[in-house]
């Protein structure tokens, strides 16, 4: 039998949860870090630059959340000075996260009863990293404990500072109707490719691609124009913003490149196949790497910076356009599959369609309260989030359609987003008339709604 200790004399409870904390250490670092850099893109915003403010509303609301002065002063400074306040959330030396303040008092006091209130986000992966080295913590439920603080450093704090800054440089989402899966590529267009997780490198890219001269450059060439995709999480960016369409998520990004039809794909950080590399080489796609972060071997590099941001993006459409006549038809074909779906909810845009189910007499407008009231009298039985990648381990997406299946069946609300989100607008689940699978209460809540 397998001895039940390490040499070291740690047990399968310690190595597991080291294994774990370290697991969340990464994720957090990963999550966290798009926060920061996003930050330093607001830091650099100015009225003449390649970055504005696009949604003054929400900033000059974060910034009175944040204790930034904002009366009679220019928007920029202020956005200035919100940056400082967010980028001090990674290593601030007292203190806990500002956001934790949005949660409900009985969830805030449960942080604090348990000790696992975040601090500075880097000092939450620093922390876990000292106690899964050599020598330090085996007491596995500290370890956990450990890792539920780091989780929240990076869900209170990097992740929702990403998704505030993001929608104040770029614009809060607003509901559009796109489509999803490889049909969206197009056989007599340039296309373009946008993949990973950093919408300050999308969001250029994309504007490239709806410039007149480049498009008129890609007519020259004898296409129809530019086609912009996307894949994995900056798909969710720029579809929500921009209604581009979504060629797929994860497991996906291969069979993109295999159509034969991608001019070039260009890609940031995270979930990112250094397959890709290898496979454009047998095609005639260009394959661009834009991060410090993400450096794959056989990829063309260039690192984006914000200050020559717009013109690096046109300097690579320009680059996909002239590869257009590099296509090899024999190798050519794009599958015709593709759904419509219906994208971009967030916080303030799910309360604006409630809005229109109230009775703006009796009822409380611009909150939740339909949808509470509808889970409070059983109508709907609750709601959950579904995110994340699919996996090469079982049938792709397979895992995701069924419980989300099972789910609106039951009358129970999901919010996806994500590659569940992707995987959700391939299988019609993001389409109105999938509300003919849901159970009645929650295929009535969809009607009414609509």
């Amino acid at each position: 039998p397998k001895a039940p200790r390490g040499i070291c004399g740690a047990d399968a409870h310690a190595i597991a949860a080291r294994n774990y904390v370290r697991s969340i250490a990464a994720g957090t670092s990963s999550h966290s870090d798009h926060a920061r850099e996003i930050l330093h893109v607001l830091k650099a915003a100015s009225a003449d630059g390649n970055y504005q403010i696009r949604d003054e509303i929400k900033l000059i609301k974060l910034a009175t959340e944040w204790g930034v002065k904002t009366d009679g002063r220019d928007i920029y400074d202020i956005a200035h000075d919100v940056a400082d306040v967010g980028l001090l959330e990674f290593g601030k030396p007292d203190g806990f996260q500002l956001f934790i303040r949005r949660a409900t008092d009985e969830r805030q006091k449960l942080w604090e009863k348990e000790g696992i209130q975040p601090r500075a986000i880097d000092r939450e992966v620093v922390t876990a990293m000292h106690m899964t080295h050599m020598g330090n913590t085996s007491d596995a439920e500290a370890l956990v404990r450990q890792g539920l603080r780091m989780s929240l450093a990076n869900g209170w704090g990097g992740s929702m500072i990403g998704t505030e800054i993001t929608d104040i440089l770029f614009g809060t989402p607003t509901v559009w109707t796109t489509e999803g899966n490889l049909g969206v590529l197009e056989k007599d267009m340039v296309n373009v490719v946008v993949h990973g997780h950093d919408p300050a490198f999308s969001e250029m890219l994309v504007t490239a691609c709806e410039d007149r001269e480049l498009i008129e450059y890609a007519r020259s060439k004898g296409s129809k124009g530019i086609n912009v995709v996307g894949l994995c999480c900056t798909a969710n960016e720029v579809a929500m913003r921009h209604g581009v369409r979504m060629a797929g998520n994860f497991l996906q990004q291969e069979n993109v490149v295999l159509t034969g039809a991608v001019e070039m794909m260009c890609v940031d950080t995270q979930c990112i196949f250094p397959a890709l590399a290898t496979l454009a080489q047998c095609f005639h796609t260009k394959f661009v790497t834009s991060s410090p972060i993400a450096r794959i071997p056989g990829s063309e590099y260039v690192e984006f910076k914000p200050e020559t941001a717009l013109q690096q993006a046109k300097d690579l459409v320009r680059e996909a356009i002239d590869n257009y006549q590099n296509r090899d038809e024999s190798k050519l074909y794009i599958p015709p599959t593709k759904q419509t779906a219906t994208v971009g909810y967030p916080t303030e845009q799910i309360i604006k369609h409630l809005d229109n189910v109230t009775n703006s007499h009796v009822d409380e407008i611009g909150s939740y309260r339909p949808v509470i009231d509808a889970v409070r009298s059983g109508v709907l039985r609750g709601a959950v989030a579904i995110v994340g990648r699919n996996n090469p381990r079982v049938r792709p997406d397979y895992s995701h359609m069924e419980i989300m299946k099972e789910l609106i069946a039951n009358d129970i609300l999901i919010v996806a987003t994500g590659c569940a989100a992707q995987m959700a607008t391939k299988a019609g689940l993001l389409n109105k008339e999938a509300k003919c699978i849901c159970g009645e209460g929650l295929k009535r809540v969809c009607e009414l709604v609509d």
